[in-house]
Formats: C-alpha cells, sequence, structure tokens
C-alpha cells in the first residue's frame, strides 16, 4: 500500500507537522510524525486478529513539544549520556550544551520538524546538523528511514557522513507495551536479552567504565522472565534509576539472530528485535509519569500512562563512549559513513 499523509497540527512556532501511514497487507501499521520522525503509533493484530497499538505517543504537537520522555523521537547527535557535556577528540575538548543537570542527553534532533519522503513503503528523512549545533564539532549529514515489511518487520536506519572528525550515536526512543498503548504496566511482559554483560553506571547514570557480568544480578534476562520479576530487587543501579535504566553489552550484534525477545501473555503479541550496534538501553519506564512524579501522563486516545506502562530498547553505543577508549568507537571523519540498523519484527504467539 502507499505511504498515505494527513496533517497532525503546527509547533507554537507555526512548524507545520505531518503524519505519515506506513502499512502492509497482514493488517500492520505504522505512524511517523514530522515532528522528530517520531514512531507515534505501532498497530500490530494481536492472538485473535484485533489491532492492537503497541507504542506510546501522544495526541497533539504540543505534547510532543512538551515531552520530557522523547516518546519515539530520533534523538542525537549523541544518544544517552555524556559527562559534564563534553568531551575530548583529537587532543581537543568539545563543550556542549548540558541539558540534564551538568550533563548532556540526547541532543537536540527531537525537536526539529523534518520533511518525510516516500519510496514504496519507505519513509525517508534527511537534514543537515550543522557545525557547531549545541557545540559538536562538523557539518553532519543524517539520512534516517523506516521501512516497514510484508513479514511485520520495522526497520530502522541510520546514515551519516561528516566533514569534521566528530562523535556521532544515534537512536529511536520508542516505548513499546505490548499489550496495548493504554493497558497498564508492563510487568508481565516476557524479556529475553542475549546479553552476557552490562556497562556499569553510577547514581547519575553515568557509566564508570566497567563492564560486569549479569550473572547473579537483576540484569540477568538471558532465560525469558517477566520484567517485573526482580524490578524491587536491592541493587543500587536499580535504586537510583527507580528500575531498569542501563546498557546491555549485547552478546552478538547484528541481523543474523535477535538481540532481545518480548512476549505478551494478554494479547500474544511478540516482538524479536535485532541490531548492527554494540548495546541496548534497557528502559522500564520508571518516569512515564506527569511533572509531579505520581500522576499518570496523558497519552493518546485518552490513555493514562504511568510508571512502568512501557519499557524501551534503545539501540546504542555506549553511553559516555569518548571517556574510555577500551568502548566501541564513536569517532566519525570525513570519508567514512556512519551506518546502523535496527529492526523490530512483530508476530503472535
Amino acid at each position: 500500500m502507499p505511504i498515505t499523509s494527513q496533517p497532525f497540527g503546527c509547533t507554537r512556532d507555526g512548524r507545520a507537522v505531518t503524519e505519515y501511514r506506513i502499512s502492509n497487507a497482514n493488517g500492520m501499521s505504522v505512524s511517523v510524525l514530522s515532528y522528530a520522525a517520531s514512531l507515534r503509533a505501532i498497530v500490530v493484530p494481536d492472538r485473535e486478529g484485533r489491532p492492537v497499538d503497541v507504542a506510546l505517543g501522544y495526541d497533539t504537537v504540543a505534547e510532543y513539544e512538551d515531552d520530557a520522555c522523547f516518546f519515539g523521537n530520533l534523538v542525537g547527535r549523541f544518544a544517552n549520556r555524556l559527562r559534564k557535556a563534553r568531551f575530548s577528540l583529537d587532543g581537543k575538548t568539545w563543550q556542549l550544551v548540558p541539558n540534564e543537570g551538568e550533563n548532556h542527553l540526547h541532543g537536540t534532533y527531537c525537536n526539529r520538524v523534518l520533511e518525510g519522503r516516500p519510496e514504496g513503503n519507505s519513509l525517508i528523512f534527511t537534514f543537515l546538523s550543522p557545525d557547531g549545533e549545541e557545540g559538536y564539532p562538523g557539518n553532519l549529514n543524517v539520512r534516517y528511514s523506516y521501512t516497514l515489511t510484508e513479514d511485520n518487520r520495522l526497520i530502522l536506519d541510520y546514515q551519516a557522513a561528516t566533514d569534521r572528525p566528530t562523535i556521532v550515536n544515534l537512536t529511536n526512543h520508542a516505548y513499546f507495551n505490548l499489550s496495548g498503548h493504554g493497558a497498564g504496566d508492563i510487568l508481565d511482559i516476557e524479556l529475553q536479552l542475549n546479553a552476557s554483560r552490562f556497562t556499569e553506571g553510577d547514581a547519575e547514570n553515568l557509566l564508570t567504565g566497567r563492564i560486569l557480568p549479569v550473572e547473579g544480578t537483576p540484569f540477568d534476562f538471558r532465560t525469558p522472565k517477566p520484567i517485573g520479576r526482580d524490578l524491587g530487587a536491592d541493587h543500587p543501579m536499580l535504586r537510583s534509576a527507580s528500575g531498569y535504566d542501563l546498557n546491555m553489552v549485547l552478546d552478538a550484534p547484528g541481523l543474523d539472530a535477535p538481540a532481545a525477545r518480548a512476549f505478551s501473555p494478554r494479547t500474544g503479541i511478540t516482538m524479536d528485535y535485532y541490531t548492527t550496534q554494540p548495546g541496548t538501553q534497557f528502559y522500564s519506564g520508571n518516569f512515564v509519569i506527569a511533572a509531579d512524579g505520581v500522576t499518570p501522563r496523558n497519552g493518546k486516545g485518552g490513555a493514562q500512562y504511568g510508571r512502568h506502562s512501557a519499557f524501551c530498547l534503545e539501540s546504542q553505543h555506549y553511553p559516555c563512549s569518548p571517556d574510555f577508549p577500551d568502548f566501541p568507537s564513536v569517532v566519525l571523519r570525513p570519508g567514512e559513513t556512519y551506518h546502523e540498523t535496527a529492526v523490530y519484527r512483530f508476530g503472535v504467539r
């Protein structure tokens, strides 16, 4: 089916926002906004064939502008955290804009309005992130696309090139609830993560540089278990984050075998996740609530999103990577192409 589009509203400064819809013949569809190339909805059939929207989102542009959760956003130039909003490259230290206390989190791509270009069953966004934006060096040309296949694979493809040495770490911040975006918490969702190690974080969720085994910790998802089973375990990284919010070191990154599998016992919906990147931020929606820290957040269609009402699997290189030379490199140089892919494949059982 062709990709359709319709107006979604305007930003406060008058920029028009478009909603695009990609569909396949199996009853699956994906809705994407030109605001931050945001993944607004993922509709898949459940075990009874009924359509279920498994992605959290909003009904208005204003809610996306005010959102502190990055619902479905393309984030960058560097996804996740950089300590004290700076990094060193080739002997020079670059100071970025701090946006989470003294630190830098995700960047400003989540505030852009982009123009989508349909090509077959793909929706493509291209834009320039200029030299000096937020303090980053280099003009970065970004190409980001969504593709929906007939076997219910949602493919997210990231490409970038620069005219000056810089750092790049792009991801999508989709929030999933395989029981339905308004179905309550995700504590009974069964998750398997093919990750034998994780990167240790401190009380600010900044990395210490240590890579530790999941064996004997609440972070061991090598065999499927409900997300809520060990959520209340006595571990400093769980306490400081009010749940799961950590980078998992994947055993075998690539597109041949899933890095993770999730399943809802309520709907029967499954999601297999693949990524070419070495890490994945596993987040259990610890702060998907209103600003007062208690009241549920208003979501699309009148849904109420409370704490732990979704989970994220954000494909990425490790947070704070420039601080640790042994981590996989996030440096991009002129003449090189940054190219990473993530796939979410949906089904039922």
